[in-house]
């Protein structure tokens, strides 16, 4: 034989064997992907896709490698896969939407961002597109304000293994979970992730609050195959968990089991039908405590509207004794085109589930519905009790604010707790001689609250206070002290979801020895005595004041600058006064409390450095210096219009002092007789 032909036949026949081999490889791979054993099919694939070279092929395989990799929970190789999908212009647009979700997962909310809007394009009509842009957007919100729960990893139980699906037995000490560690009754590596099969274990924690090392529950609810996703009920009496068996040629599926505890541990399990049809597969039972509700996840139940994916399910029956009723689909407000599954159900009603399909931080992420009626309304739990990565299997103690969930946050897939410390409200402040700007002493300070909650304590030496509030409630505090006008301030806690500290200054201006106290901001009209609208802000202070202070009668003193002439000055700033009181007595102030004057140009103002006021206007008028009066010879000295027409402000005035502080039955009133 020729040997140049002999050559050309060794080739042909090495290149058609290696192209028979990678269809078969391609063959065997399908197969397993198609039962679901993806374990099984990734390492065929990956194997066999260096070896393509066909871009069609190529394409095809690395999307179901990215497939395979996203069931099997590694993001890392699923954005790896999918991207190289993508590139080889795979024909399933879901390549870019897996691609994103992994990218999200991974942190990278631009790059995620970016294919998002890729997906929508070529998918308009499903919202997930829409749903993973707005997620990357408000992804770094949620971490930036997370909400008040602390989630911690628990020690003691896990292990580099997968421990998650926690649930309460019989008492808050005792915490049962599925695990795939090395105790685990399942030697061989699953098909389908690829891990040992998982087992129920059971934990306890001591006084010191320190877990023992978890055991396999007793009695013959373990097998080779996996359980999981346990949920104790009646203190601890039955168990509801999800087994998946296994043969050596093929997935089995997974259904419901019931055990019941007994003096020789957990009873051999009893299937819950749920339907006849033996073929569907089902998990994840979470049920009512008077175990008349049982919700269920299903990839689909024949004869019943799905939603893509996996949905959760629910059944109800009329005693704890009979059966089931038909299951029905829980609905489009819970269910997504993504999956939904690990539901529970709280003893409020309230039911928690984890989905990759409703605006997440990444991965499955743990979401609260409450109903509205007969309307499901869906919140994510948000940062921390979700990461980017999965979060799945929450459960609450009884009806607190604290219990356990199972993350993958740190790589592994581990049990963590999480609790919502109590919000702490306080308000402190400090009371001060507002014409000294210094703290006051010894006042009166009281709390109180339209519940009737009263508090009254003594300002310290330094002036300052100091009360613990409680939520949801209004408060109104008050500082008062003899020969001062009392002050206060309104706060609140209503609609607060952080701690809060308040912080409050009261200062308290002195009336004694016939001290005039200007109102600031009161103008009227030119050359009238009507009073602009922006001085009713100023006299709604005062109306506040003298309610306040229903002790008090004030003499009212309108004053004018000195241009025009003295008796037109004197007649306008009687008629300005009137203004004032008749404001005042509009709005609830007994007339016999106040007395109007007119002081016309008589009293000019005189600059001082001793009230708030008047250091307010030595700080914005730096030509002025405290004892200045602002006569007519001083304002016809100053340098410039500007200067003049600041001074003949000032002049145009209203200021009052107190006369009595005995008005009426509340003569002896809060504070009245602290010196």
């Amino acid at each position: 034989m020729n040997k140049f032909l002999s050559i050309s036949i060794i080739l042909t026949l090495t290149i058609y064997s290696s192209g028979y081999s990678q269809k078969r490889n391609l063959k065997k791979a399908d197969e397993a992907f198609k039962i679901g054993e993806y374990h099984t099919a990734y390492e065929i694939y990956e194997k066999t896709y260096e070896k393509l070279s066909s871009k069609p092929e190529k394409a095809e395989v690395s999307f179901k490698l990215g497939e395979c990799s996203r069931i099997m929970m590694n993001e890392r190789k699923a954005a790896k896969w999918y991207k190289k999908a993508t590139r080889n212009k795979t024909e399933h647009p879901i390549a870019w939407l897996h691609l994103a979700d992994a990218l999200k997962m991974l942190e990278k909310y631009e790059e995620a961002k970016e294919q998002y809007i890729k997906y929508q394009n070529l998918v308009p009509n499903d919202s997930r597109g829409k749903n993973g842009i707005k997620s990357c957007e408000f992804v770094e919100e949620w971490k930036n304000n997370p909400s008040r729960y602390v989630v911690e990893i628990v020690d003691g139980i896990n292990t580099k293994y997968s421990d998650f699906c926690p649930s309460y037995g019989k008492s808050k000490s005792e915490l049962y979970f599925s695990s795939t560690r090395e105790s685990a009754k399942g030697k061989d590596l699953s098909n389908i992730t690829g891990q040992s099969y998982s087992d129920i274990f059971v934990a306890s924690k001591d006084r010191k609050g320190k877990w023992s090392t978890p055991v396999p529950v007793e009695g013959n609810v373990n097998t080779a195959g996996s359980e999981g996703t346990a949920i104790i009920i009646n203190g601890g009496k039955n168990m509801y968990f999800t087994v998946c068996k296994q043969t050596e040629n093929a997935n089995m599926g997974c259904k419901i089991y019931k055990s019941r505890n007994n003096a020789s541990g957990w009873s051999d399990p009893e299937l819950v039908k749920l339907i006849g049809d033996s073929s569907v597969s089902m998990g994840h039972p979470a049920i009512s405590k008077d175990e008349l509700t049982i919700y269920f996840v299903s990839d689909s139940i024949p004869n019943i509207k799905g939603f893509g994916g996996q949905d959760i399910y629910y059944s109800t029956r009329e005693s704890a004794t009979s059966s089931w009723g038909k299951p029905k689909n829980a609905g489009s407000k819970i269910n997504t085109k993504g999956d939904e599954k690990f539901p529970y159900i709280r003893e409020n009603g309230n039911l928690y589930f984890a989905s990759d399909g409703h605006p997440g931080m990444g991965g499955l992420d743990i979401f609260e519905a409450k109903k509205n009626g007969k309307v499901w309304e869906v919140e994510n739990m948000k940062f921390p009790i979700n990461s980017s990565k999965d979060d799945l299997g929450i459960t609450f103690y009884e009806d607190k604010k604290t219990g356990y969930l199972s993350s993958k946050r740190d790589k592994k897939l581990n049990i963590y707790s999480f609790s919502m410390p109590d919000m702490i409200f306080t308000m402190r402040g400090i009371v001060k001689n507002s014409d000294a700007n210094a703290p006051l002493p010894g006042a009166d300070v009281k709390l109180t609250s339209p519940s009737g909650h009263e508090v009254e304590i003594l300002s310290a030496s330094d002036g300052t206070f100091r009360f613990n509030l409680h939520p949801k409630t209004d408060y109104t505090v008050i500082a008062s002290k003899s020969k001062f006008i009392s002050a206060m301030a309104d706060r609140s806690t209503k609609g607060l979801t952080k701690s809060k500290t308040f912080d409050i200054v009261l200062e308290l201006e002195s009336f004694g020895g016939g001290k005039q106290i200007e109102l600031p901001n009161i103008e009227y009209d030119l050359a009238k005595t009507t009073l602009r609208p922006e001085s009713m802000i100023s006299l709604d202070e005062l109306v506040k004041t003298l309610n306040l202070n229903s002790n008090l009668t004030i003499e009212l003193a309108a004053n004018t600058d000195f241009r025009g002439g003295d008796e037109y000055n004197q007649k306008l700033s009687e008629g300005r006064a009137k203004s004032v009181t008749d404001y005042l007595i509009s709005k609830g102030i007994k007339a016999d409390r106040l007395t109007p004057v007119g002081n016309g140009e008589k009293v000019p103002k005189k600059i001082s450095s001793k009230t708030k006021i008047g250091r307010k206007i030595l700080s914005k008028n730096k030509f002025l210096k405290p004892g200045d009066v602002l006569t007519e010879e001083f304002i016809n000295n100053l340098e410039s219009d500007e200067q003049k027409e600041i001074c003949h402000q000032l002049n145009r005035r209203t200021e009052f002092k107190v006369l009595r502080d005995d008005y009426g039955i509340n003569a002896v009133k809060f504070g009245g007789g602290k010196k």
